[in-house]
């Protein structure tokens, strides 16, 4: 078991692949390396590929305390500096492309590209109240309960009916979870409170914005708009797609990253 220690937080990851360029992985709310299995494995074929389990996630630690984006980006850094990566390629999903939108602005030497899949700069007025119901769900009826009405989230009426093998196989993930929220209600405040909108003029890397047109978590409108912010970035919009289309879709997703990170110059 791979961990990097970032001022006594110990922050887990896995390498996959051995050669190429190096591409760090960073899954969304609650995600860790075991979600990502089918997208490490189809890019590890391509490059090594770093994924990261966020401080709140996975096998990192969980601290009690609020995790502010200088936390996670030095987090992120302590497992590149772990594996030798002086500078990388992102793939970062919903709050991990939150995470990476903060590593591009205040460490730019470490980020060649980013593409960020299904996120925001900020939330707005619905992804606000979705927060609030959300948390207040967490307080009163617990982890679990709250994970019954986050699923709906994750996927649309469409991926229920036309996906549902994904559908069920996270929310046999979801009943299997401890009812310790503490890590997951760290991660959902941030994700809650995150703002990149003033500074993403400062992100210098090639940058491609990922949304399903049927996310309702992190809508289209929010993914234009952070694709707008940042100077040169590309968009696209994955039709029938919800929020998580890669967790069923590993390897279309892996093969348009691939084609975008590949466009990248390593100079």
């Amino acid at each position: 078991m791979h961990k990097a220690d970032n001022n006594g937080c110990a922050i887990h990851y896995t390498i996959d692949g051995a050669g190429g360029r190096d591409v760090v992985l960073i899954p969304g709310l609650g995600g860790s390396c075991v979600q990502m299995a089918g997208i490490r494995n189809a890019l590890a074929r391509h490059f090594r590929v770093i994924t990261i389990d966020p401080r709140g996630g996975g096998e990192s630690d969980h601290p009690d305390q609020p995790y502010t984006a200088a936390d996670l980006v030095a987090d992120t850094v302590a497992v590149m500096d772990a594996c030798g990566s002086s500078a990388a390629d992102f793939i970062g999903i919903s709050f991990g492309a939150m995470i990476a939108q903060e590593v591009a602005i205040r460490e730019p030497q470490r980020t060649r590209s980013l593409l960020l899949a299904s996120s925001y700069a900020a939330a707005d007025a619905w992804s606000r109240q979705m927060w609030q119901v959300r948390e207040s769900l967490i307080e009163n009826q617990g982890l679990r309960a709250h994970m019954e009405l986050a699923v709906m989230f994750l996927f649309s009426p469409r991926t229920f009916r036309t996906e549902h093998e994904t559908v069920e196989r996270l929310q046999a993930a979801f009943a299997g979870l401890p009812d310790d929220s503490i890590g997951y209600r760290r991660q959902l405040a941030y994700c809650r409170d995150h703002d990149t909108t003033d500074r993403l003029h400062a992100i210098k890397a090639s940058t491609h914005v990922v949304t399903g047109a049927e996310d309702i978590l992190c809508s289209p409108l929010q993914g234009r708009e952070l694709a707008e912010g940042i100077l040169g970035a590309s968009y696209e919009e994955i039709d029938g797609a919800a929020h998580l289309f890669m967790l069923s879709q590993p390897e279309r997703f892996a093969s348009l990253s691939r084609e975008f990170i590949e466009r990248v110059p390593l100079a």
